[in-house]
């Protein structure tokens, strides 16, 4: 009873600080890449084409470290990713570390690696809240895409798994798709296929510019499309304002006025700081080594002097609904998606 209380406590406060964030407009989001290495060979992706080495990989003492000097800025969102974060056999310490330090960890992944004792333990462990790629209804063309025979079979029973051991409402777990030239007819199909596993569904729109990749936009406005499926489907909990613009971002190529550096940031798996996973190659410095203040105000000035408009990634997307105004309708979704998953 006292321990359920406490949790309670911790999750409430850390609410609180979040919540303080996003009405602020200061740093809430950030994507902490914990590893580049893969078992897959995804043609969307770039990071398995090098060899990396695991031992130059941020330790766990390194992200306790950066869990404290994160929480210095206030509780935030911290997105687990890679490569494929499920690779690292420390990730539950990880995900306990950032939790106690009070921010909300989350989570992307290919699925391969959850079995019924990671999909108990992983929620358990601290996780808010946990996304896994399926990009096509048709197993076949899944597979190819993410270069791996199996991989559709084993990311809907990870959603499976992952749903049975929920440990509670507030804990989401979502199908999420990456938006391309050739599946916008997969979507309604996928909705429907998360339906029926008990879980919600969002879209990102794919995005080119970091590494060799060409460019897959959608050829169409997807907009009014996307927008009629959410209205259809309540387990399509995308952001109404994400999918607003993502006609927008198609035509030109992103959208203008990104607040990368201002309400988002990204860790490499080295600990340098980027405004985002396109701009890794532009560090502003390492938060092993530089005061988090310091590395807080080159962001800004960094948003301020560069000004961007080369993607609309769903967690940009996201960020920029739910920190700049308005934001009665970004909350209003938000909490609904979190409510109905009870």
């Amino acid at each position: 009873m006292l321990a359920n209380l406490r949790r309670e406590l911790h999750y409430q406060y850390r609410c609180l600080r979040l919540g303080a964030g996003f009405f602020t407009g200061g740093l809430f989001h950030c994507n902490l890449q914990v590893t580049y290495r893969c078992n897959f060979k995804c043609q969307i992706c770039d990071f398995w084409k090098t060899a990396h080495d695991p031992a130059e990989e941020l330790s766990l003492d390194d992200i306790r470290h950066i869990g404290r000097q994160l929480n210095r800025l206030g509780t935030l969102i911290i997105s687990l990713a890679g490569g494929e974060p499920l690779i690292r056999n420390d990730l539950f310490d990880i995900i306990t570390v950032l939790n106690r330090a009070n921010h909300f960890p989350i989570l992307i992944t290919n699925g391969w690696y959850v079995d019924e004792t990671v999909a108990r333990d992983i929620l358990r462990a601290g996780l808010q809240e946990i996304s896994v790629s399926v990009d096509y209804r048709d197993p076949a063309r899944h597979d190819a895409q993410r270069g791996r025979l199996g991989a559709w079979e084993r990311a809907v029973r990870a959603l499976e798994l992952l749903n049975r051991h929920r440990p509670d409402r507030r804990n989401r777990v979502h199908m999420i798709c990456v938006l391309m030239d050739d599946n916008l007819e997969e979507i309604e199909p996928l909705i429907r296929l998360a339906r029926d596993l008990g879980v919600t569904y969002m879209v990102n729109l794919y995005s080119w510019n970091r590494g060799t990749k060409p460019p897959r936009l959608p050829g169409s406005r997807v907009t009014q499309y996307l927008l009629a499926l959410k209205a259809r489907y309540p387990e399509f909990v995308t952001l109404t304002t994400y999918l607003e613009h993502l006609d927008e971002a198609i035509a030109h190529g992103g959208v203008g006025d990104c607040q990368a550096g201002r309400i988002l940031m990204n860790i490499d798996y080295r600990g340098n700081v980027a405004r985002c996973t396109e701009t890794l190659g532009e560090p502003v410095g390492n938060l092993l080594t530089d005061d988090v203040f310091a590395l807080r105000d080159r962001l800004l000035e960094r948003q301020r002097t560069r000004p961007c408009s080369q993607c609309w990634t769903s967690c940009r997307g996201f960020a920029e609904s739910m920190g700049t105004p308005p934001r009665r309708r970004q909350f209003r979704e938000f909490y609904r998606s979190v409510r109905r998953y009870g």
